[in-house]
């Protein structure tokens, strides 16, 4: 590209055995991939061969940006690291928010490639051209929040800081990295951040990123400022009074996310699933609301664990325990005391710093359910995916998600959003509680034209939702790249709009403002595909076999479906738009097979096999992805 517009201009490689410094051209990626998770995807394929293990000194840590990051107005400044992850037994992702990724790019880089391994605990400092690695022997065995408090004391407020914690220094399977305002990332990517002795990166940056159409992106500002809908606070029994929005750098106007002060005066993030994971367990134990929940939460975030697999493992110990599988004496927890501080407080020490049954438990849900033994896996029912994230939004209520599930590595949470999200509001409406504008027939108007066809919006049967997630991933796989926000894009739905319905081309109007790439929805989508089938191309290489591989949990054909949260009895639309439960409802074998078959012809693979064809991934131009595949007899 003649300019840059959109983009610092560089990715920055570290090799962390010899200390050396390279910076690439982004150019060489981003015309194809865009950037984010594109860029970072092909990176992965071309750097980290299937024999590579996730704890190896040649697995690459990716952080990267997109073309909208440091662009204000479009929420659009996040990054995503990306790596192979013991969690998910080989590529993994995570995607985090506030002004980490903004600053990287501001120094000069779109992204980052870090391989080897220090030989010595080391901290990466980046201020705008200068980089060095500075000894961090000091920082070892310390939080996440006070390694960042301890580096900005340092370095300057003005620096950004991502880090881990002790979970990720000792290789704890779902380990976290933390940055400002406590954006987390998972995927089991800590880990790999600590098997390199790489304990903080702190970037700091000056210059600003051009804009090929500056009086366009304006206008597409005031657009999207116009229609989005304003966003909810979550429901808290917390005092209000210490409870504060925050608002990552660049946003439209702001999300669910706040921040909490407690009674002590610590602050923390207070959002999302993180928020709520040991509420009910607390209120259980206490009889009464406390801030336990919040500080339950905060312990995750210090230690560096990954908040959904923690809740999940909690579900999985308290049965064992009450069938007397486990025990306090022999785990040294206090599994008497599930709900209370003194519990999480053990349970997360002892998984972070590996001591005793905790270096069990460090492995994960289902690989220490093997190691106990004694049968304790029938404890694992339908709360819990192979990751040991937390399972919601699945197949037996909303149907398109069998597919999302059995195509991602790891919870495909941005995918689930596009159908959860605008489920949720019709049935809050539907109950009476919430925006009366979501009613069935906007819902059907927004499958029509986000989802291809208004039966993706009737939840009683499995016609059309093949298209539909096929949609939904080349959407999200473009959104991703870009990157934009996963609870502000896309905009489905608005009460501004004539039909209520959103503008799903507002994402190529703003690539094309912001980059001068004359690119249209199709075209975006398009890119979208290409990210999802190279990520194809990397999952058969590491060892999925096509549509053998392409499974659900067995628990989605086996056990009813029991009430969502904030939908008890599970309510979606269904034919005509008509109310339908399907409380009580499991996922049919049949039903899945099917959504395959017509899914494998919608994405032009073989049917019969699942396997990708030459001539689809020629058509996206992915001609260098065919001779490993071939060698694997992994095409057709």
């Amino acid at each position: 590209m003649a300019q840059n517009y959109g983009y610092a201009g560089s990715i920055l490689r570290i090799d962390l055995s010899t200390v050396k410094f390279q910076k690439i051209p982004t150019e060489i990626y981003s015309e194809f991939y865009l950037g984010g998770r594109g860029i970072a995807t092909k990176l992965y394929w071309d750097e980290v061969g299937a024999s590579i293990a996730p704890f190896d000194p040649e697995n690459r840590l990716i952080f990267i940006t997109g073309p909208i990051c440091g662009i204000p107005g479009f929420a659009g400044s996040r990054w995503q690291v990306v790596g192979k992850s013991s969690q998910t037994d080989g590529f993994s992702y995570c995607n985090i928010g506030e002004i980490w990724g903004t600053q990287l790019k501001f120094a000069g880089y779109d992204g980052l490639v870090i391989h080897g391994k220090a030989d010595r605990w080391v901290h990466l400092v980046i201020n705008a051209d200068h980089v060095e690695l500075r000894d961090a022997s000091t920082l070892k065995g310390r939080s996440t929040v006070q390694t960042r408090e301890m580096l900005k004391n340092e370095l300057g407020q003005s620096f950004r800081v991502v880090t881990i914690g002790p979970a990720g220094e000792n290789m704890v399977s779902f380990a976290t990295m933390l940055a400002d305002s406590d954006s987390s990332g998972s995927g089991g990517l800590g880990a790999v951040m600590g098997s390199k002795n790489l304990k903080a990166i702190s970037v700091r940056g000056q210059q600003k990123i051009s804009i090929a159409d500056e009086e366009k992106t304006r206008l597409l500002q005031k657009r999207i400022r116009e229609i989005k809908v304003p966003p909810h606070l979550l429901p808290s029994s917390l005092p209000a009074e210490r409870l504060k929005r925050e608002i990552c750098y660049g946003c439209i106007d702001g999300c669910v996310r706040t921040g909490y002060t407690d009674s002590a005066g610590k602050h923390g993030k207070f959002f999302c699933q993180s928020s709520l994971f040991y509420d009910t367990r607390a209120q259980r134990y206490y009889g009464e609301v406390t801030e336990v929940p919040f500080h339950a939460a905060k312990l995750c975030d210090e230690f560096g664990v990954d908040t959904r697999a923690i809740e999940t493992m909690i579900m999985w110990l308290s049965r064992c325990y009450r069938s007397e599988t486990l025990r306090e004496g022999e785990t040294g927890l206090p599994l008497s005391k599930i709900g209370s501080l003194e519990f999480i407080e053990t349970l997360v020490r002892q998984i972070s710093l590996r001591e005793g049954f905790g270096d069990v438990l460090a492995q994960g849900t289902h690989k220490a359910a093997d190691s106990v033994g004694e049968n304790s896996e029938r404890f694992i029912t339908d709360y819990m995916i192979t990751t040991g994230e937390n399972s919601v939004y699945g197949p037996r209520l909303y149907v398109t998600p069998a597919l999302l599930y059995a195509f991602e590595p790891r919870l495909p949470i941005q995918h689930l959003h596009e159908i959860s999200v605008p489920g949720m509001v019709w049935a809050i409406s539907q109950m009476g509680l919430g925006d009366s504008f979501m009613n069935s027939v906007v819902f059907r108007a927004i499958a029509h034209r986000f989802f291809g066809s208004e039966t993706a919006a009737d939840f009683s049967t499995i016609e059309g939702k093949a298209l539909a997630a096929a949609k939904i991933q080349d959407r999200e796989y473009a959104k991703e790249s870009l990157i934009l926000c996963d609870l502000c894009w896309p905009i489905m739905f608005s009460q501004t709009t004539k039909d209520n319905v959103g503008d799903p081309t507002l994402e190529s109007q703003i690539c094309s403002a912001v980059t001068g790439r004359g690119i249209d929805e199709k075209g975006l989508y398009q890119i979208g595909e290409r990210v999802f089938n190279l990520q194809r191309a990397i999952l058969l290489r590491e060892g999925r076999t096509g549509r053998l591989s392409d499974i659900l949990d067995e628990f989605e054909f086996t056990v009813p479906l029991k009430g969502d949260f904030g939908n008890p009895d599970c309510i979606v639309p269904g034919k005509d738009g008509q109310p339908f439960s399907r409380k009580g409802m499991v996922f049919d074998r049949q039903d899945f097979e099917a959504m395959k078959d017509e899914y494998y012809s919608i994405r032009g693979w073989d049917v019969v096999t699942g396997l990708q064809k030459r001539e689809k991934l020629r058509d996206l131009g992915l001609d260098h992805v065919l001779p490993e595949l071939e060698q694997r007899n992994l095409v057709v």
